[in-house]
């Protein structure tokens, strides 16, 4: 049988089990799927006459990168948001000067949108406040959005129009911060933000559009192949909606998109479960996952009773859905593995693949249980590079061990997956790799050294690890005859043995379905 196209000269790494890794040095693909691995002497029997062949260059190539925990269209919004990241601004002077500039682009009245800014990382060592954005942008309303969502900065217009007087109290949105010498609000909100996004008005198609556009480049330059989101609020809005985007091919990467936990019963009247693909889509390209059980937030109450954990549970998983618990916090992994064992004692149905998303903080004494559980770890190793100077500087040095313990997870065998959370941080993979094999955090320190894993072990989570928590390990994940062909080639990864091989490897090309989707 021929092959559509055959990638040569290359270094196949795949690692089915994380320290037995398979090398080879071609891979021929017909139909979007893989057709042989193995090496060199078979190309002359794979090859026919419209054959397309590629030189890897001597290149690495894996398994697609399968981001298993994101939020793909909220990471796109944040696109077309002013970049006010520490590369680009040091002071506030600095913030103001780059949230002018845009604001003269603007119609007055518009709303100025920005991101990504670090009070840590300011000169000022303090967030700006509405004065200040004021100053940025009298003619509009401004949100500013800290790097890791934990608050947002509005002007004075903003507040406004979000109807934060100054008489509003806590419950009203969050934590409404105070300046401490006049006892005036000084725009900063923190904790639940549902006020204020009610009354920003969504962005035109167009942008976000634009925003889908950007925010696909990235994921392709990335070697990202696949995405989970995970989103709590998605309804059946959302799944026509993102079935709309991957039609006009605004996003190229295959969509597992969890449904919020109040949503099941309007995706279930529909005939849809967990795994059930969108007709209108291409196959693979778009299916239902998990119900994300997240009641901290979807309730507003970060400490939510057991009994309503356990009746959420119960009725996504006999409607069909396999579970996402969100798990940010002890106090919620309890109450996760309480509902697990609820779940079996109440059901002759077996809980599929449940799924534990964050987890970043499990005590040596609570991984038996965790393991007996058969619940997936979805973590982020990206959250330990930016939250890790706060861990160690608020975490007694006996207890990091506890932080993001990746090495505990896998010598007790629990499953574990990597993802982002892009938009919190970085989508890109690598850097996720990184922070997995040197535990070092953005100021250059390390958390719990000896949690590290090898980067065998890192790539097999990234790829693999994230095919298992969707349930789709036996489509991709690995370079096997038979899987699709979603594919990366990396360049100058070397043997893939260091950290200092992850710090020089770099994507020169992303493949979905056998087909080339970016090259460098």
């Amino acid at each position: 049988m021929n092959a559509d196209l055959i990638l040569c000269n290359l270094v196949a790494f795949t690692p089915e089990r994380a320290q037995n890794a398979r090398r080879a040095e071609l891979i021929a693909i017909r139909d979007g799927r893989i057709l042989h691995v193995g090496d060199r002497s078979a190309r002359a029997a794979l090859a026919g006459p419209h054959t397309r062949f590629v030189d890897c260059q001597g290149a690495t190539v894996v398994a697609g990168f399968n981001d298993a925990h994101c939020h793909p269209v909220a990471f796109a919004m944040t696109t077309r948001y002013v970049d006010c990241s520490p590369a680009r601004v040091g002071s506030i002077p600095e913030l103001i000067d780059v949230l002018r500039a845009r604001a003269a682009d603007m119609r007055p009245g518009n709303w100025l949108r920005a991101a990504n800014y670090d009070p840590a990382t300011l000169a000022e060592q303090r967030p700006p406040n509405r004065w200040e954005l004021d100053r940025a942008s009298p003619a509009h309303p401004a949100i500013l959005v800290e790097r890791a969502g934990q608050h947002c900065i509005l002007n004075s217009q903003a507040l406004a129009l979000c109807g934060i007087e100054e008489s509003a109290q806590t419950s009203d949105a969050g934590l409404i911060h105070r300046d401490p010498a006049s006892g005036r609000i000084n725009g900063i909100v923190s904790g639940n933000h549902a006020q204020i996004a009610a009354a920003i008005p969504p962005l035109a198609r167009d942008e976000i559009d634009a925003g889908l556009r950007a925010a696909n480049r990235i994921f392709l330059e990335s070697g990202i192949t696949s995405l989970q989101d995970t989103s709590w609020s998605n309804t059946p809005a959302h799944w026509q909606a993102m079935a709309d985007y991957k039609r006009r091919g605004l996003l190229a990467p295959r969509v597992s998109l969890c449904v919020g936990a109040d949503a099941v019963a309007a995706f279930a009247e529909q005939g849809l479960r967990s795994g059930s693909p969108h007709a209108d889509c291409e196959p693979d390209a778009l299916r239902i996952g998990a119900a994300k059980i997240a009641l901290d937030e979807s309730t507003d109450n970060p400490d939510p009773p057991q009994e309503l954990l356990d009746d959420t549970a119960l009725a996504a998983h006999l409607a069909g859905f396999q579970l996402a618990f969100h798990v940010p916090d002890l106090g919620l992994l309890q109450r996760s593995l309480n509902t697990l064992a609820f779940l079996r004692e109440s059901c002759f149905q077996s809980c599929c693949r449940p799924r534990f998303e964050h987890c970043p903080v499990c005590p040596p004494e609570w991984m038996d249980r965790l393991a007996s559980s058969g619940a997936v770890v979805v973590a982020q190793p990206a959250l330990l590079q930016l939250a890790g100077p706060a861990y160690r500087e608020s975490v007694p040095a006996d207890q990091q061990h506890q932080l993001f313990p990746f090495r505990s997870f896998l010598r007790h065998g629990i499953p574990l997956a990597f993802g982002s959370d892009a938009p919190l941080v970085s989508c890109a993979p690598l850097n996720g790799l990184q922070t997995a094999v040197t535990r070092r955090d953005d100021a250059g320190g390390r958390v719990a050294a000896e949690e590290a894993i090898s980067v065998a072990e890192a790539l097999h989570l990234y790829t693999c690890g994230g095919a298992y928590a969707a349930g789709e390990d036996d489509a991709k994940g690995t370079i096997q005859a038979g899987k699709r062909a979603d594919l990366v080639v990396i360049a100058g990864a070397g043997e893939w043995a260091t950290a200092d091989d992850l710090e020089r490897a770099q994507v020169v090309m992303t493949l979905i379905d056998g087909k080339i989707a970016w090259a460098q």
